[in-house]
């Protein structure tokens, strides 16, 4: 009885390899879909919990920074 190493031609085999990437791009797909659904899930939490600010408005979320080096006058 001989045996005879197919891993080289699997390995060649066109077919096969367009299924394993097709497979590995689902796969990738669905954990992106996942990943997605956890950031909106997430970020609607957030907006119905939100402190009534506007994330988008203001000066980059820095409006609350005290700025310490201001002058009694408010001037720089």
């Amino acid at each position: 009885m001989s045996t005879t190493n197919t891993a080289g031609i699997t390995a060649q085999d066109k077919n096969w390899k367009l299924k394993e990437q097709s497979e590995e791009a689902r796969y990738i797909h669905e954990k992106e879909q996942a990943q997605l659904a956890a950031i909106r899930t997430q970020s609607d939490k957030a907006k119905a919990a939100g402190d009534g600010r506007d994330i988008e408005g203001g000066f980059g979320g820095q409006e609350d920074l005290e700025d310490r080096y201001a002058t009694t006058s408010g001037e720089h």
